[in-house]
């Protein structure tokens, strides 16, 4: 997307937050000869400690006890999974993929390359008024992302249900972009997409998205167990071993989201931002928020001062006027409300 210099764009994928500190903790502060092996490759699926952890993060502070260390597969960035994610599926065979929109550019992108037959089982996003879901009546591959990210909103627990149920009875396996998981404003920890067959699903979960960390590179998907091995070679057969500096990184994520607060912080952060775009009325129209650090509304400030991601961006439809605002980015923030950006 071109950006015009003139104007502040509002859409952006970075951001700024006073947690950098607490979530990093005594890393911030490691030495690069102090990181280990430096001549050594570093492969974080190789990593025990770290499946180990991540698995007693989610049975432990997320209650979601399905997820065991031998379904664990960590590697360095969402963006890697999403390949990884539709390359595992397109070896074993898989041609036809059906989805819910919105579904992320990075993903879409493979999608389109690989040649996948495509069937599109929503009417619309999630979040839109009267959506149709048209699920298959047989088995098949479906990509379901959740939250929709670009508004804040998990999708509904009414449609997870009605997925779990389908994939219950065709057998259907399901891959869930949950890159934007665990970031609720009310503190909850446990996804609706957890109660999906566990041997039939595959889930992405980023940390460094949840803590807002992106220079770090840091992702994992939970995987079928008897696809676990499998899955993790294709992986570092595709992209390699991770940097060492990142897997010290991916320890610390875990750490820093088992403790109580956990990521609360940054979310209280964006609640606030929201709350002040709203006290302001600068986006006078908006889909509310739930979560994250995105919304989704109409400015009230003149067109020509912002730029932005329209719903066309996201694969929905409606919504006149409205853009993806990031709720990290301090000059955007400042824009809506009135102020020089």
């Amino acid at each position: 997307m071109r950006k015009d210099p003139e104007r502040t764009f509002v859409s952006d994928w970075n951001g700024d937050h006073p947690f950098t500190q607490i979530f990093l903790g005594e890393f911030a502060q490691v030495s690069i000869s102090s990181l280990g092996r430096l001549g050594a490759y570093s492969h974080m699926d190789e990593d025990p400690d770290l499946a180990a952890a991540i698995a007693d993060l989610h049975v432990h502070r997320y209650g979601e006890h399905s997820v065991t260390a031998h379904r664990c597969v960590p590697g360095a960035g969402a963006t890697s999974f999403l390949t990884t994610l539709l390359m595992y599926q397109f070896l074993d065979g898989v041609r036809e993929l059906a989805y819910l929109p919105p579904v992320y550019y990075n993903a879409g992108w493979w999608i389109r390359k690989l040649g996948f037959t495509v069937r599109r089982v929503a009417s619309d996003v999630d979040f839109a008024e009267d959506v149709r879901l048209s699920l298959p009546s047989g088995r098949c591959l479906l990509w379901l992302t959740d939250p929709v990210w670009f508004a804040g909103v998990p999708v509904r627990r009414e449609t997870v249900n009605a997925i779990a149920a389908w994939q219950h009875r065709t057998g259907s396996t399901v891959i869930v972009d949950g890159t934007f998981q665990y970031m609720g404003w009310d503190g909850a920890s446990t996804e609706a997409t957890e109660q999906l067959d566990p041997d039939l699903t595959y889930r992405l979960v980023c940390p460094t998205k949840t803590l807002a960390l992106h220079g770090f590179r840091f992702a994992y998907t939970l995987v079928p167990e008897q696809h676990a091995s499998a899955f993790s070679e294709l992986h570092g057969r595709l992209h390699g071993a991770a940097g060492l500096a990142d897997r010290r990184f991916a320890h610390r994520a875990i750490a820093a989201l088992s403790t109580d607060d956990g990521a609360l912080p940054l979310m209280n952060f964006a609640h606030t931002r929201y709350l002040r775009l709203c006290a302001s009325d600068a986006v006078p129209n908006a889909i509310e928020p739930f979560s994250g650090y995105f919304l989704f509304g109409r400015p009230a400030v003149p067109a020509n001062r912002f730029a932005g991601m329209d719903i066309a961006c996201f694969g929905g439809t409606g919504h006149p006027g409205f853009v993806r605002i990031n709720l990290l980015n301090s000059a955007a923030v400042e824009c809506l409300i009135g102020h020089e950006g």
